[in-house]
């Protein structure tokens, strides 16, 4: 016969482990997906066909703690949040599979190589009197990434900079098809999933704390 499970006591040792081995780190990292898919940049990287700053929820843990998360995943007080992340990382998939798909499809178009080599054309025989050049066997994939991230500004310091600036209009185009539409659709419902798991983990935080009598994140 199973042994009754018994409630965690106050200042519970577990429950602070849950709050800040898990939840905190997850908490963290969603304010940061959020603030980046209300801007409409899902962050993605050509090289690796994963978004940088959007990951699946176990990835936020620190190894050591994988235990922690287990555990949280595992007890009935937090009944539901597996489900919650497997759903947040169902999301992402779609978000990086239709990511995948655009890009690859600019890089195979003909007009796509077409436009980015003239527009490198023009901006190197501007540029060429400072030395400032850019190579067409990387830059296809730079610019399908930009697009893919809807990026409008690149920081001063990135290579891509001046060009991006210049040229940023004659790319357009190329993300008002249905493609396109397919990977602004999946950023708007990851979104949708980060910003509910994220007041959902942001009450659930507050409730253990409450009833364990244990403070939000470890006092120094």
């Amino acid at each position: 016969m199973m042994p009754e499970v018994m409630p965690p006591p106050t200042n519970s040792k577990r429950v602070q482990a849950w709050v800040y081995a898990v939840i905190n780190p997850v908490i963290e990292n969603l304010r940061r997906e959020v603030f980046f898919l209300a801007k409409g940049n899902i962050t993605w990287q050509g090289d690796t066909k994963k978004c940088e700053y959007i990951r699946p929820i176990c990835e936020y843990i620190q190894y050591s703690q994988m235990p922690n998360y287990e555990d949280f995943l595992a007890d009935p007080l937090n009944l539901g949040f597996r489900e919650k992340f497997e759903e947040h990382d169902g999301a992402l998939s779609a978000v990086e599979s239709s990511a995948a798909e655009f890009a690859d499809g600019l890089i195979r178009s003909d007009l796509f190589q077409k436009q980015v080599k003239d527009a490198l054309e023009q901006y190197q025989s501007t540029a060429r009197a400072n030395g400032q050049y850019l190579y067409l066997g990387s830059l296809p994939r730079a610019v399908a990434a930009l697009l893919v991230n809807r990026i409008d500004v690149l920081p001063h310091h990135y290579g891509t900079h001046d060009f991006w600036e210049i040229y940023r209009n004659n790319f357009e185009l190329f993300r008002e098809g249905t493609s396109f539409q397919s990977v602004k659709r999946a950023a708007d419902a990851l979104m949708a999933v980060s910003a509910k798991l994220l007041l959902c983990l942001e009450n659930h935080r507050q409730m253990l704390c409450r009833t364990y009598d244990i403070p939000a994140a470890q006092i120094p």
